[in-house]
């Protein structure tokens, strides 16, 4: 069985989810996809030259195929929403969280990657939002992301999932609400303006 990069990736996801920054290693992730440690080190030079491609692959699985926002802004949300809530149910944890408290400024490789992976999903987050014509976007997604993250500390200490549902319902309020105060225009009357 050939080992791609992108299973390397997907096992060191794990790993950092499961044990951290600092608890995750180079011996453990090679033991998980079947190499020798040397030849792992031949396509990753060390521990944090994993962390930017583990948080790419994230972002990718977040956003790739959603709904185009310009033709159903709320679909896009709602599907973007569910999601990372998705992924916080199954998983129990969001990797770049637990990568934000593992990292340092002496890994700045890493440390750049966690910072890059929330601004770029608060900027998809906040897209969506501009198209509906949400007003203050960026703060909005920046708070809806932030209550997503919030509800793993329940999650992981308690199993207590009701935060991260009342999260999820906010989010979507967001959309519904919008839709109570001024109903979508049609894609051929967007055309139009």
């Amino acid at each position: 069985m050939k080992t791609t990069l992108r299973n390397i990736v997907m096992e060191a996801r794990e790993l950092f989810r499961e044990h951290g920054y600092d608890g995750a290693s180079m011996q453990d992730l090679a033991t998980r996809v079947g190499l020798k440690k040397a030849s792992l080190y031949t396509r990753f030079p060390n521990k944090e030259s994993l962390v930017p491609e583990v948080l790419a692959l994230t972002l990718e699985e977040t956003v790739e195929g959603l709904p185009d926002p310009q033709d159903d802004w709320r679909l896009a949300w709602q599907t973007m929403v569910g999601r990372i809530a998705k992924t916080f149910e199954t998983r129990k944890r969001c990797v770049g969280l637990h990568l934000a408290y593992g990292v340092t400024s002496v890994t700045h490789e890493a440390q750049a990657a966690v910072s890059q992976f929330f601004a770029s999903l608060r900027e998809q987050m906040a897209q969506i939002l501009r198209a509906g014509e949400i007003p203050d976007p960026d703060a909005v997604a920046a708070d809806t992301l932030a209550q997503l993250e919030g509800a793993t500390l329940w999650i992981t200490t308690s199993g207590d999932m009701a935060p991260l549902r009342r999260a999820v319902e906010k989010a979507h309020g967001i959309a519904t609400l919008s839709l109570i105060s001024s109903p979508p225009l049609k894609v051929q009357e967007r055309k139009k303006h």
